[in-house]
């Protein structure tokens, strides 16, 4: 439950509905009092008093539309203000026998909508108190006695001001109702939304969390063992081991360059740089090349002058795609660039018949490789949507696969004077 002191945007679009309603219910009391002044109708001074405390209340209520947050004994106060105000009207012009009295209910519809159970409880009962006292304490209306339409009984009055206000209050509703429905969804979506984002940075950060303690871990036995391989070679071990020893110390300074990178990355992973996307391909392509050399892709043209945003965490996910997708299948990758609408596109495409029985048992955290830990692509996702881009993977009809990275296009870096 709510606070009854916190802040919350979504009360603005009620306030937004409520000063709307403060005008057309003011301007209907303008009317009605001018008809009655013409009537003759006695003792109306004060009802006029009242009609003119709508402006201050309007202003206020424009103003507080205006503010960022609003709380809900804020939104309380401007219906109980409203209430007293109406209740105040109807007392000199009827009470309960004016048919305007089922404006009660519009009120309550805000209160239901806007405010916590406990207040809204508040302010039925209020409604509900001043429905009751102008139901045996009001100044009731008399039409001059010489008016055509004196002879009219006050049953008639009702019931013709009865279907007026009905009619009125339909309107309202009909038009309120739907226009806070949307604004609530839409305000669930978003909550929805940034609910999914923070569990999935919760993943990245506990993922950030067991790499960093695993690559501390592994530093030490990693020095114990290219210290023990130096004095083994240095020891004029036989010569039938000398090209194993050496093989074995390559190896280890390879995984301790690589914990060194992993390092650098995470220091740097948020430091975007700006890029052209042709270059910034050809460059993990070439990566992509040294780390597998046996991965062959087809010859394609990417000429293209989209600038991007780019960054460690950037590379390394088309690293992963590339990687996915030259495993998935045993038949060259295809690649193909594009600009659609404000994104780069980069296409990569598996043309193995097999590729896209993969993608049906692709879940996180699970990988169809005996060696493979079923985060990279995971990963590559989270990595992309922090930049404003997506990845789609889709089965072709040839029983082939497309992985679709798209990045937004930034705009070019204005020249300098």
């Amino acid at each position: 439950m709510r606070s009854l002191a916190s802040p919350s945007t979504g009360l603005n679009p009620v306030l937004q509905r409520l000063a709307l309603l403060q005008l057309a219910i003011a301007t209907v009391w303008l009317l009605f009092l001018s008809y009655l002044q013409t009537q003759e109708v006695a003792n109306l001074g004060s009802a006029w008093v009242l009609l003119a405390l709508y402006v201050p209340l309007q202003v206020f209520s424009q103003w507080q539309v205006t503010r960022r947050n609003i709380q809900d004994w804020q939104l309380f106060l401007h219906l109980s203000l409203e209430c007293q105000l109406f209740t105040g009207l109807l007392f000199f012009t009827g009470g309960a026998t004016n048919p305007l009295i089922s404006y009660f209910l519009v009120l309550l519809v805000l209160a239901s909508y806007g405010l916590p159970w406990l207040l809204a409880i508040w302010m039925t009962a209020l409604c509900v108190a001043d429905y009751s006292l102008l139901s045996v304490w009001y100044q009731p209306l008399l039409l001059h006695p010489t008016h055509p339409l004196s002879s009219l009984s006050l049953v008639d009055w009702h019931l013709a001001g009865m279907w007026l206000t009905f009619v009125l209050s339909a309107l309202i509703l009909a038009t309120l109702i739907p226009q806070l429905l949307r604004t609530r969804q839409r305000q669930q979506l978003e909550i929805q939304q940034l609910r999914e984002q923070q569990l999935k940075n919760e993943q990245l950060v506990g993922i950030g969390t067991l790499a960093a303690g695993t690559a501390h871990e592994m530093g030490t036995p990693l020095m114990t063992m290219g210290m023990l391989l130096d004095d083994l070679i240095d020891s004029q071990a036989a010569p039938a081991l000398q090209s194993d020893l050496t093989l074995l110390r390559e190896q280890v300074n390879r995984c301790q360059n690589s914990l060194q990178a992993l390092a650098k990355q995470g220091r740097e992973a948020r430091n975007a740089r700006q890029q052209l996307a042709s270059d910034w391909l050809d460059e993990q392509l070439q990566r992509w090349q040294l780390s597998q050399p046996n991965a062959v892709w087809q010859p394609f043209e990417h000429h293209s002058s989209a600038m991007i945003h780019t960054s460690p965490l950037l590379d390394q996910a088309l690293l992963n795609l590339l990687d996915n997708a030259a495993e998935a299948g045993q038949q060259a990758i295809e690649l193909q660039t594009r600009e659609a609408q404000d994104y780069w596109v980069l296409d990569i495409v598996q043309p193995d018949p097999h590729a896209a029985a993969a993608l049906s048992r692709y879940t996180p955290y699970s990988s169809s490789k005996q060696t493979g830990l079923g985060i990279g692509l995971y990963l590559s996702n989270a990595s992309v949507e922090q930049f404003g881009g997506n990845i789609e993977l889709r089965a072709l009809a040839n029983g082939g696969s497309r992985c679709t990275l798209s990045l937004p296009i930034s705009p070019l870096p204005e020249p300098l004077s």
